[in-house]
């Protein structure tokens, strides 16, 4: 392992998370399909196994050399998808009957009406195992005919249920999910441990989300949870705090079992255009501050991501202990954040990533790379990544922007 390299990068990152000015401002850019599309691989090959990323991640590193990279096993693998029948997002390739370099989309679903938060605050466990498992993956429907508590009975009759032969199909293909599963998630540690000994950081292996966006995506859709702040705001408060009473603890001992230092948050219902400030202020932050406080306290340390627009909720994000957050943001007013965050939290992102592509000159990178370093480089606390995360750019307006970084983010 080239420790050495490694102790020099992952000490400049935490120098700017802990509000330091280190030797440089670190740089990281923000990835979605970049490391596909930009080496010749398609999203489906690499969304098929992982491990077709394995000579485009050495690439990148060699000709961009980042500070820290981003988890190549966030390409979601395709066969335990198909098999389980997923039906919350889609991919590239027959099953859905799309291209292959189609990126992977989340599809805003329900599996809950606004009549049944008096039936979910019940039972939440049987809610999730009939309604929304069974919604979500129309392979495991056969969960649909379980009764927990009947299941539990004193005799041995009470297990029939197991003899279904929709139950039986399920669990058959609940294992073989399972298998495919964790040979992805091995693959991907595989490519995370290859970058840590090469000497570069990862982040991204290790995820969570703010119980409002987590139960939004997965149980009663974006929308409609959104508008659930108008209609059932007390009822939805009560989910998300019992929603987080299960998913943070889990988040910690997720990480500590895979022994991440950085948990990526990647947060979208909070944006400014999606709920009021007030909304944002009671129903958002509390449960994304107890996630924030529950890694804090665990030695972790969190990296959120703020899609969207952002302005109205600096003030808010900044009640949290000092030097332990990054914030990265999508679109925000970078002076602003650095003005109101920057004795507080290390802040990132920013940097428009249209200027990455084509129809832009070298000159025009460095200038804004330069106008941003002296917004926000002075005293430490920032981290140079990009808006919206990475697919296609201009290798040449690439290297720009890492070596306009290198000279101007100096301290």
């Amino acid at each position: 392992m080239k420790t050495q390299e490694f102790n020099e990068r992952i000490g400049r990152v935490m120098d700017a998370v802990s509000l330091r000015e280190g030797d440089r401002v670190p740089f990281i850019p923000s990835m979605n399909n970049f490391y596909a599309l930009h080496y010749g691989v398609s999203i489906q090959n690499a969304m098929n196994d992982c491990r077709s990323l394995t000579q485009a991640i050495q690439k990148y590193v060699n000709d961009y050399n980042p500070d820290m990279v981003y988890s190549p096993g966030a390409f979601f693998p395709i066969p335990p998808m198909e098999t389980a029948g997923y039906t919350n997002a889609k991919w590239p390739g027959s099953y859905w009957d799309l291209p292959e370099n189609t990126p992977y989309q989340y599809v805003d679903s329900s599996y809950m009406d606004e009549d049944d938060y008096e039936t979910y605050l019940k039972d939440p466990s049987a809610f999730l195992l009939h309604r929304v498992l069974p919604g979500k993956y129309k392979n495991l429907s056969g969960l649909s005919m379980l009764n927990l508590p009947g299941l539990c009975g004193q005799s041995i009759y009470s297990l029939a249920a197991f003899g279904l032969p929709s139950v039986q199909k399920t669990l058959q293909t609940m294992i073989k999910v399972g298998q495919q599963v964790s040979e992805a998630l091995q693959r991907g540690a595989e490519l995370s441990f290859t970058l840590v000994n090469e000497g570069y950081p990862v982040y991204g292996d290790a995820v969570a989300c703010c119980p409002f966006d987590d139960f939004a995506d997965n149980v009663r859709g974006l929308l409609d949870t959104c508008m659930d702040l108008v209609t059932d705001p007390e009822p939805l408060n009560e989910v998300l705090t019992r929603w987080g009473d299960v998913s943070i603890p889990g988040a910690v001992e997720t990480a500590r079992m895979t022994h991440q230092q950085f948990v990526f948050i990647p947060l979208h219902c909070g944006t400014d255009n999606f709920m009021s400030p007030d909304n944002y202020n009671k129903y958002y932050w509390p449960h994304l501050k107890r996630l924030l406080l529950a890694l804090i306290k665990a030695g972790l340390t969190p990296f959120v991501f703020c899609e969207g627009h952002y302005d109205t909720r600096l003030e808010t994000i900044r009640d949290i202990p000092k030097g332990k957050v990054i914030y990265s943001f999508e679109s925000v007013d970078m002076k602003n954040a650095k003005r109101i965050l920057g004795d507080t939290a290390c802040i990132a992102g920013g940097f428009p990533t249209s200027l990455l592509m084509e129809g832009h000159k070298p000159e025009d990178v460095e200038n804004k790379v330069k106008e941003m370093m002296d917004i926000c480089a002075p005293g430490g606390g920032f981290i140079m990544s990009n808006s919206v995360a990475l697919d296609y750019v201009e290798p040449a307006l690439m290297h720009a922007w890492r070596n306009a970084t290198e000279k101007y983010g100096t301290f």
